[in-house]
Order: structure tokens, then C-alpha cells, then sequence
């Protein structure tokens, strides 16, 4: 199975047949608009979308004959979407800012999700998005968070969950070589704050690529993070 977590910056539509191009098995897409409000989606087998704004949501898609079977909208969260499938269950995640409740916001809402819901998240299941965060920020001054990435991490690591990035390209957390980031769209500017969390046992089997900033920053300031695991 072959997922993808991609970011689109917005109008997926008219971009879609980049990432279309990389024949994921089940697409991750915040920023994504409402598929019912517009845009041809029949390249997919299914989709769900969750979000307040039709132009501006969390969009997850399957291709191959995999259909989704069930939706969790997780409550107190509007961007945090759980799928089942007949393959695997994904916990898609696109974590935002919170400027009315400065401890809820990127990480922050992450923990809050995976703390209220404990349930939600089991061995088998694959968390994967925009988490709009990396551990070099856990110590900020600026307002506590809720729970920071390396409790998140801790979280997830209990379910036996792991970050497939790190495993297979061997880097420790703040000190990724890839980007999946280009803030302003600047190159000087990069940062890793997409990710996947993926059943320990299928570690082993993972491959892991991140797009290019040549080949991506033209349609967003998110590289697409591309995970296929034997599932």
C-alpha cells in the first residue's frame, strides 16, 4: 500500500493530477476544498472531507478499488478525520493554528485528540498529515502548548506506531535531512512538519520518499510524503 500526506496549498482540483502521478493507493490532503462543492474526482475510488470552510478542509482519497467503509469526524476538532477502509484505517491530521487558545494550537491539538480519544488510534491504525510542528519547537517560550511532539510521539509509540521518515532514513527527530517545508515558499526557509506514523511490523518493509522542492514549490510550500508499506 502506497500513502501519500501532501499539503495542496489549496484548489486540489487543479492539482491533483500531480499528485495522481506518484499512484498512491490513499491520498492525505489538508487544504484541501469540499469534492462536493467542485471539481472532477473520478481518477478516485473515494473520498471524505471534513472542515468549515468549503474552499479550505482536510481531504483524504482512495484509489485502486479501496473504498472507505467508515468516518470518525473526531469531535472539538474540525481537521482531525479517522477512515476505515478495507485495507487500513488512517487517522488523517491537519493541525492549525488556534489564535483564541494559544495551548491548542498545531501540536497541541494533536495531543488533545489523542488524549481525549484514546481509543481512536490502535496498532494497525497509520496517523498521517500536516502536523504543523517539529520537536525543535517543544521548548518555545511562548505559550505552553497542551502536549508537545515528544509526548505525541510517546503516545503514539505506546500503540506501537512509528515515524516512517526516521526509521528508514535514520534521522533523529529535529535533525531531519528532508524537508517537508518551505516556509514562504523560501528554500533558506525549510522545516520537517509533515508525517507518518505507521504499525511497527511494517517498519521493516517501509520506503519513504519526499518530493523535491523543484519538483513541488510551483503548486505548494508542502513536498509530498510518500510511504509504501506491504499492507
Amino acid at each position: 500500500m502506497k500513502l501519500a500526506a501532501w499539503n495542496c496549498n489549496q484548489a486540489f482540483r487543479r492539482k491533483q493530477h500531480r499528485l495522481l502521478e506518484l499512484e498512491p493507493d490513499i491520498a492525505v490532503v489538508p487544504e484541501c476544498e469540499n469534492p462536493e462543492t467542485k471539481g472532477d474526482w473520478s481518477a478516485w475510488t473515494d473520498w471524505q472531507w471534513t472542515g468549515d470552510n468549503p474552499h479550505k478542509g482536510l481531504g483524504v482519497f482512495t484509489r485502486n478499488g479501496i473504498t472507505i467503509t467508515d468516518t470518525v469526524e473526531v469531535a472539538k476538532a474540525n481537521h482531525f478525520l479517522l477512515i476505515k477502509t478495507d485495507r487500513v484505517d488512517v487517522l488523517a491530521v491537519w493541525a492549525m493554528n488556534n489564535r483564541k487558545n494559544p495551548r491548542q494550537r498545531y501540536i497541541g491539538q494533536v495531543h488533545t485528540v489523542l488524549e481525549t480519544h484514546p481509543k481512536l488510534v490502535e496498532e494497525d491504525t497509520v496517523v498521517a498529515g500536516d502536523f504543523n510542528w517539529n520537536v525543535m519547537w517543544d521548548e518555545s517560550p511562548n505559550s505552553p502548548l497542551r502536549g508537545d511532539f515528544g509526548e505525541v510521539r510517546e503516545m503514539l509509540n505506546k500503540v506501537e506506531l512509528y515515524s516512517a521518515y526516521h526509521a528508514v532514513y535514520g534521522d533523529e527527530f529535529g535533525e531531519e535531512t528532508e524537508p517537508t517545508f518551505y516556509m514562504y515558499k523560501k528554500e533558506e526557509r525549510p522545516y520537517h512538519i509533515d508525517y507518518a506514523f505507521v504499525p511497527g511490523h511494517q517498519i521493516e518493509s517501509a520506503a519513504v520518499t519526499v518530493g523535491m522542492i523543484g519538483n513541488w514549490i510551483d503548486v505548494s510550500d508542502h513536498m509530498p510524503l510518500v510511504v509504501e508499506t506491504d499492507a
